[in-house]
């Protein structure tokens, strides 16, 4: 008896479990999946210096307050936001002592510069160097939220639209039409070759006697680019 009813159990759960299987696969609509990518070169927003002035070794040796105000002139000269864009590094400490000899203890003092251009980097160094502050060196770069988010929202529409032509494509193909969306995903990813400042030459040609002859080598900067990209899994219902 117990046989018989165990027998009759199972034969009820298969018969259970067959009946949903076929309800599933009545509501399951066609679907087609498909990936796309886009991805963008991005030039860094964001620019740190280092910047460390040293009092003067002479006797008439210009104090670092006296720098610090040539520099800050000169700063605002150039349009950049002294108030916003220059921060003293060592808070905890506005001045620095060293020895210099043992009867010698000049001062020092180092900031931060944040800019945005390395046309504004290359300004800065040379008017630094003018005023007689040479202790420049490059710290950083990064990108700033707003450029981030614009650049991630265009490249995650551009991923979606061709995300959709290819569905359209490969469905066109077999004479089939799009349905609505049925599933959307994403990922994004950035990846930087060596952030960094590279120093390029550029060729200045003359014209003497109709013939080109190469005048000087002209140095300028360029700041490494950032790669972003977007990846998107779609599923589209098949009409």
């Amino acid at each position: 008896m117990k046989r018989v009813f165990s027998i009759m159990a199972v034969a009820l759960l298969c018969v259970m479990s067959s009946s949903a299987y076929a309800q599933n696969g009545q509501d399951e609509k066609p679907y087609i999946e498909v990936s796309a990518r886009s991805e963008r070169q991005i030039t860094p927003d964001i620019i740190y210096l280092d910047i460390t002035i040293n009092e003067d070794q002479d006797k008439g040796r210009t104090s670092v307050e006296e720098k610090e105000k040539q520099m800050i002139l000169m700063l605002q000269e150039l349009k950049i936001d002294v108030e916003k864009n220059l921060m003293v590094d060592d808070m905890s400490s506005d001045l620095k002592k060293y020895f210099l000899r043992k009867d010698n203890i000049l001062a020092s003092k180092s900031y931060v510069l944040k800019l945005s251009t390395a046309d504004q980097v290359a300004a800065v160094f040379d008017a630094l160097n003018n005023i007689d502050i040479p202790d420049v060196r490059f710290q950083k770069v990064g990108i700033s939220p707003e450029l981030e988010r614009q650049v991630k929202n265009e490249l995650m529409v551009e991923a979606m639209k061709k995300a959709k032509d290819n569905a359209q494509t490969l469905l066109g193909a077999i004479g089939n039409q799009l349905g609505e969306t049925l599933y959307v995903n994403y990922y994004e990813s950035s990846q930087s070759y060596g952030s960094r400042l590279m120093v390029r030459n550029t060729k200045a040609m003359a014209v003497a006697d109709g013939v080109m002859v190469e005048e000087s080598s002209i140095p300028s900067l360029e700041v490494s680019k950032v790669t972003m990209n977007v990846n998107v899994s779609c599923k589209f219902a098949i009409k």
